[in-house]
């Protein structure tokens, strides 16, 4: 039995583009894989709000579990809840706006909490390693502008961004589907993300 992991990371909630293209996504996905399993995690609610990285959590990561102390020991607290759902997942599905060209901060935040040292990335003899279990990694964006072609390609910064840190995880099967220029025809956005939903499966 396979499981998944999926953040939501627009503050628009279930009315955004984003989460429209995930409610697809995951009824089409459960339609191929009956018996995959889920755990959902909304950034964006108040339960589950990210906060930054402390400097006990940054000195904390970098020591053994039993060097550390209760501070940093609790400064790590969620990042290790965090890190177990991630690890615990064959695929990660993210569904999320790009915010000014980048990625939002709950996202920002989420990979700084799991990205962990000897966890989810090591070096061996100064190469890099990815030890993510996860083998792939869906990301459903909704943007105002378009980004895969025209003028706009060069100010893309978070599909490249995102494609990077699964390389970093070492997850090497790593799909983009994207609902563009909502902004000017957002009936026509959905639609042809809707499209590429469709010919994910």
């Amino acid at each position: 039995m396979t499981h998944a992991l999926v953040l939501t990371c627009s503050p628009n909630g279930a009315t955004s583009v984003s989460s429209k293209m995930l409610k697809n996504y995951l009824a089409r996905r459960k339609a191929r894989f009956p018996d995959e399993t889920l755990t959902v995690r909304d950034l964006t609610s108040p339960e589950n709000a990210l906060p930054h990285l402390s400097a006990d959590f940054v000195t904390a990561m970098f020591l053994p579990r039993e060097a550390r102390t209760p501070e940093q020991t609790r400064a790590l607290e969620l990042s290790d809840q965090l890190t177990a759902e991630f690890q615990s997942a064959d695929t990660l599905i993210v569904a999320t706006p790009i915010h000014n060209y980048t990625v939002p901060t709950t996202l920002k935040a989420w990979i700084d909490h799991v990205a962990r040292p000897g966890v989810t990335f090591t070096y061996e003899g100064g190469v890099r390693k990815g030890l993510a279990r996860a083998r792939s990694a869906v990301f459903l964006l909704a943007s105002g502008g378009v980004y895969t072609s025209g003028p706009q390609m060069v100010e893309d910064f978070l599909a490249p961004y995102l494609r990077h840190m699964m390389v970093f995880f070492g997850i090497p099967d790593v799909s983009v589907l994207r609902a563009e220029g909502v902004a000017w025809d957002a009936p026509t956005a959905v639609a042809r993300a809707e499209e590429q939903i469709a010919g994910a499966f």
